[in-house]
Order: structure tokens, then sequence, then C-alpha cells
């Protein structure tokens, strides 16, 4: 029985014995020859691990090809001259209907509007071979824009952004050869710091008066957006004017409130303080009194203020510096505007048609800057300006009240005041007078930081400027009727 098993099982025997004779045999010529030659097919196949495996095979070598940045679109910036929906502008421009829609679409999704506003900037950005749109940038305010770019296909990404300013100053020196208006035209000297000169010299000697060929030198800053396209004029900064033995001066300076005045070279301020009205009227149809019959209500009353009759929509000016603390609507006053004043005082204007675009609670206002316009809003039986003041909380007559008046360089920052005085005359000594605009320089530069050291920084939501302006100009809000 055993031995038949062995007959059985001797052939798995002997295949077993042989392979492994043949392994054997393999591994020793192995070890002893080295691995074989690999054939053309292991070769291609090897590479092909090598070039997936992120390694360098000198066969593949190839000559380097050049790759060229799409050219910088042509940026095209504009004003909105009517209020009106966004894609038919784009239309204008020469955006086809379809994709006008898809670029709407996309600006509603970030401003919740398709209608672009009267006086905002819009900027295009075509390319510059085929003339397509790439993208567009529309400014909202003067911190928020609205951006949007294409990807190709159709794809537009729209986002919202904070506009950057960079704060410069700007020296302009010129020669005049007539008329001061023309001459300032002619070298783009900005409107609102011509109507601040104009201010602030009106009582010394009037601009359209100057002489011929006296010699005008200015300073003043502007912000200017990081993509260069916004600039805006943030005040004047200093001025002389000088013709025969006479010399204009004018420098910005901080008082003790913190609030900017242009003062001479004597320290003696150029402008007033404080309005004794806020606007030109008529007559006062009702004055401040704490028993007056009142003509809607019929009934007997305080009127704790005045009313100043004038025309439907006159200019209404605050009457000195201020912070907002109201524009809107105030109840019986219908839309009004509450300026809160230093040392306990608060001017009120009521009865307003319109009050300033822009104008918020917390903005600050300069004395004779236009905050509304004169109306019948609330209850009112027409035209005028509810002029009153509050002192401490009560109200008192605004035609006896004590608004103050601004005169001279407080006695304790007249060593300050004299100091940035001379870092301003430094700068403005180093202007040429042969006419055109400037860079102050490394050492006019510095005395104009010094100078504004104690003033007002301009600061935006995305960065602080290494110094601020130092007098606002006049108008900087615009109103329509």
């Amino acid at each position: 029985m055993r031995w038949g098993n062995l007959q059985r099982a001797w052939p798995r025997v002997i295949i077993a014995l042989t392979v492994a004779v043949l392994a054997t045999a393999a591994t020793i010529r192995l070890f002893v020859a080295g691995p074989p030659h690999n054939t053309d097919a292991e070769l291609a196949a090897s590479r092909l691990i090598s070039r997936s495996a992120g390694q360098i095979d000198p066969d593949y070598a190839q000559e380097p090809v050049e790759i060229r940045p799409a050219p910088d679109p042509i940026a095209i910036s504009l004003t909105i001259d009517r209020t009106g929906p966004i894609a038919s502008y784009l239309e204008e421009a020469g955006v086809a209907p379809a994709d006008a829609e898809r670029w709407a679409a996309g600006f509603a999704a970030v401003s919740y509007s398709r209608y672009l506003q009267r006086g905002h900037t819009l900027t295009l950005y075509k390319d510059p071979d085929d003339g397509s749109l790439r993208g567009l940038k529309y400014n909202y305010n003067d911190r928020i824009a609205f951006r949007e770019s294409t990807y190709g296909d159709g794809v537009i990404r729209a986002s919202q952004e904070l506009i950057t300013y960079v704060v410069r100053p700007v020296a302009v020196s010129f020669r005049l050869s007539g008329d001061f208006n023309r001459d300032a035209a002619r070298h783009d000297l900005p409107a609102p710091i011509v109507a601040t000169l104009r201010n602030a010299f009106a009582d010394r000697h009037p601009l359209n008066r100057l002489p011929r060929g006296a010699d005008v030198k200015l300073i003043y800053q502007e912000r200017v957006s990081r993509d260069g396209l916004d600039r805006q004029i943030t005040g004047l900064e200093a001025a002389q004017i000088h013709f025969g033995d006479r010399t204009l001066s004018a420098f910005a300076f901080r008082d003790a409130n913190g609030e900017a005045h242009l003062y001479d070279a004597n320290g003696v301020a150029l402008e007033p303080e404080s309005l004794r009205f806020p606007c030109k009227f008529d007559y006062i149809s009702s004055g401040f009194t704490f028993h007056r019959y009142h003509p809607i209500l019929h009934r007997y009353r305080p009127h704790v203020g005045v009313d100043l009759a004038t025309h439907y929509g006159t200019p209404v000016m605050a009457i000195a510096d201020g912070t907002v603390e109201q524009a809107g609507w105030c109840g019986e006053l219908g839309r009004c505007v509450r300026i809160d004043h230093h040392d306990g005082l608060v001017s009120i204007y009521g009865h307003l048609s319109a009050i300033t675009p822009g104008l918020h609670r917390g903005d600050k206002v300069r004395v004779g800057e236009m905050i509304g316009r004169v109306g019948s809003s609330g209850l009112s039986t027409g035209p005028h300006l509810h002029f009153a003041i509050e002192e401490d909380g009560r109200y008192v007559n605004p035609l006896t009240a004590r608004l103050g008046v601004h005169n001279h360089v407080s006695p304790r920052m007249e060593a300050m005041f004299n100091r940035f005085k001379r870092g301003y005359l430094a700068a403005l000594d180093r202007l040429p007078t042969f006419g055109g605009h400037f860079n102050v320089g490394h050492e006019g530069s510095t005395a104009l930081a010094n100078a504004s050291s104690t003033m007002r920084p301009v600061v935006d939501n995305a960065e602080k400027v290494a110094h601020g302006p130092a007098l606002e100009p006049i108008s900087q809000r615009s109103i329509t009727p």
C-alpha cells in the first residue's frame, strides 16, 4: 500500500527538484553576469515611468517655448452724465446687448441695483486688439467701488472693493499775465482751491483786481487712488501772492478745537468762525418766543427759533464748524439738519426741501458749507427756514446768541503756528516763478508733514495716510434742486 503511494508521488517530486535546480542556476548567472540588456520596448516604458515621476530625461529635451502675457487693457474713465441702466451705457460703449445684460446681472449681484448714478465715475477696461470689454469699475462713493472681470466664455466675476488713496502735496506757481481766473485755469488750478483763495483774500485784495505780473505760489493736497484714475482735492495748505511791495499770505492751521482755518502771516484769521445767518432771506416771518399762535394747530405754544422767509430752493449753509448730529426727517420740522458745535452749542435747520447728498450723521462740516436747501417740509405753511440754536440743552434766541468771533491764533498755540508757518515758507520759497506744477521735494515734504502733524488725517477703510488735509475746499458736496 505504501509502495503504491510512493510510485504515484514520484513524478511530482522530480518536477519540483527540476524547478529548484533551474531557479538556483538562474540566480547564480544573474549575480555573476549582471542584469540582461533591456529591449527597446522596455526602454520606452522606463522613460514613460521616469517622466511621469517628474524626472528629467535628456533624450526628450525640447527648445523652450516663449509665453507672452496678454497686453494690458485700455482704461477709459468717464463721469456719468445721467442716471440710467448700466446695460444702456455698455451698449453705447459697443458691447453687444446680450453681453451687456450679463455684465448688468453681475453688477446687480454686488450693488443690488442695475443703475448708474449721475456724477459717479465708471471705468471700462477694453482689449487693445479687438476692443472687447475685459472689465469695469464703478465708484459707488469715495470709499467703495464695484468691479467686474471676465474670464472668457461668458464667465463674469463681480466683487466689491475698498478704494485706497495716497495723499500727496501739489505745489503750483505762476506769474499773472492777466485775469486771475483765466491764468488759474491755464495752470490747471482746481476750482475748489480757487474758491478757497477767493474767499480768503476777499477782504484783503480781491483776486480779480490783482495786477499783471503778480507772483502766485501755493501748495494744496490731493488724494489719488492707487490706480491713478480717481483724484480728489482735499484742501489748501499754504498760499502766497506777491505784487509790488505787498504780500498776501494764507496758512492752514488747526485751532485748539482741532478745526482748520486760514491765517495770515501774523496769525490773524482770514475767515469768520461763524455766520450770523445760514441763508439769504427776505424777512423774519416769526421770531423767538415762548407764546406764539400756531397758524396750523390754531393754539398758542413756544416758537424756539426764528423763521427766515425766502425762496424755495435757497441754499442753506452751516453757521460754524461742527459735526452732523442728525440729517433726515425730524417730525414737525420735516427734513432737518442738526449740527453739534463746540462748547455745548447745537444749530438746527428745519423745513428743508433737500439735504445735501452724502451728508450723514457723524460727518464734519465747515462754516459756510452748504447742507441743504430751503423748503416747506413738515408742519409748514410755505417756504422758509426754521433756524434754532441750543446752548447746553436749552433753546436760546439765535438773534442774540454769541457764536464766537475767530480773530487770532490762541496765545498758547502761537509758537506752534510760527513753527508750521516757517515750514510752509521754506517750501514756497523753493518754487520757481516761471510757472508750473512741481514736487515739493524731500525737505518741503518733511516741512509739510511737520506742519500737518496736528491736522486731522484722511482715513479710509483700508489705510491711514502720513498726513491729512489742512483745510478742506469750499463746496465739497453738491446738491441738486
